[in-house]
């Protein structure tokens, strides 16, 4: 089956992963993986890790790319204990336009969460996002101090 994906020519995950944009906020890089500080701040510290390899969904990854994708969650999420100790990490990820995938690359989100979230038990993006109350430390296109400094604390638990 395949699901309706969001139409986007050429893929913004490739283009970071080829490095033909900037890459700021890229935490870990290896074969099967990146793993990068989501431009959207939603929680301090709220990653993506996705395969190298252009796969639009989970349908599409190997069974190799997946276990190097939950190892990769599982390393980044250490970082973020180690880094912020929060009071928990939200895992979740969307396949297809009907799910609110934006990007047609699968991606794996790793939330550090925290008492006094305004999340609720899911992510608030889509209602800001449709309020058009967009902050800048929501905007994934804003690089601020604050991004670039969750970026560098996260990447020096892979150096």
């Amino acid at each position: 089956m395949n699901f309706p994906l969001p139409k986007m020519n050429p893929c913004y995950f490739c283009e970071i992963i080829q490095g033909k944009t900037k890459q700021w906020n890229v935490i870990e890089h290896n074969s099967l993986t990146l793993t990068m500080l989501n431009g959207r701040q939603f929680e301090q510290g709220q990653c993506i890790v996705l395969p190298v390899r252009h796969a639009p969904t989970l349908l599409d990854l190997t069974q190799k790319e997946e276990a190097a994708i939950m190892a990769a969650a599982k390393r980044i999420t250490q970082a973020m204990v180690s880094e912020f100790a929060p009071d928990g990490v939200l895992l979740y990820q969307n396949n297809g336009i009907g799910s609110g995938q934006e990007v047609p690359h699968f991606h794996l989100h790793v939330v550090p969460r925290r008492q006094g979230s305004d999340w609720g038990f899911g992510p608030p993006h889509i209602a800001r996002l449709e309020q058009r109350q967009i902050p800048d430390k929501f905007s994934h296109e804003a690089i601020t101090d604050f991004k670039r400094q969750t970026a560098e604390s996260l990447r020096q638990h892979f150096e």
